[in-house]
């Protein structure tokens, strides 16, 4: 799916093909080969766009995904986004090689809420200047840990830096994306990037009220992403 795809769907569009709007993963530490092996299944049946995996499974997803219209994604500093600057970097261009077809990276939440947007720009272009494209990139936020100025901080300094997408969180921070968030990221970007919106999303209704508000892309755990769709397509 290109990074495009916010400039010319409707909402309606969207949710007539909720399916290639979600990416559905597993990312956390304990899950297995036989987790990732679950998950590519999903993906390919369900006709997802994406599937997402911590960054050693990336080659296994993708040959697990060979042939398939689902593209292969890991995150970059999951879930903290608390690493060196070099070491954001290193991860991203060791994941390209590894054959990842779409990165989310984590910004550097501590920065953003001690005020040093300066800081996360930085970060997030050099990140930038290493993908240069090749494939979606999106900048996590973790909203569930920001006010809503650390959240402007954060949406400034991604698109300063040309961060095509903004995430709202990992889904780890206890705290589920809500309208609200998305509406002050709506509002900053105003319609120059796309908006993914990951973390506590379980419902068909959430999901349609975000697509009103602008969101073109899902993140969701994998029961909650079919159940919204056989409820979408029934």
């Amino acid at each position: 799916m290109p990074d495009a795809v916010f400039e010319d769907q409707t909402a309606a569009e969207v949710l007539a093909d909720l399916a290639r709007h979600i990416d559905i993963s597993c990312v956390q530490a304990q899950h297995s080969l036989e987790d990732i092996m679950t998950l590519a299944r999903h993906a390919r049946s369900g006709g997802f766009v994406s599937a997402h995996v911590l960054p050693n499974w990336m080659p296994a997803l993708r040959e697990l995904l060979e042939d398939s219209s689902t593209l292969a994604g890991a995150p970059i500093s999951f879930p903290s986004g608390g690493a060196r600057t070099a070491i954001k970097v290193a991860e991203a261009e060791d994941l390209l090689v590894a054959g990842a077809q779409e990165l989310d990276v984590v910004v550097a939440i501590g920065r953003l809420r001690s005020g040093d947007q300066s800081y996360v720009e930085r970060e997030l272009t050099e990140i930038t200047e290493v993908v240069a494209g090749r494939v979606p990139l999106r900048a996590i936020l973790e909203v569930g840990h920001l006010t809503d100025d650390e959240i402007c901080l954060g949406v400034d300094a991604a698109l300063s830096a040309g961060i095509p997408w903004i995430k709202t969180g990992t889904g780890w921070s206890g705290v589920a994306t809500t309208e609200h968030h998305i509406e002050i990221i709506a509002n900053r970007v105003q319609g120059s990037a796309g908006i993914k919106a990951s973390g506590g999303i379980r419902d068909r209704a959430t999901v349609e009220r975000m697509i009103d508000l602008g969101v073109r892309r899902f993140g969701m755990n994998t029961t909650a992403a079919l159940a919204i769709i056989e409820s979408v397509q029934s």
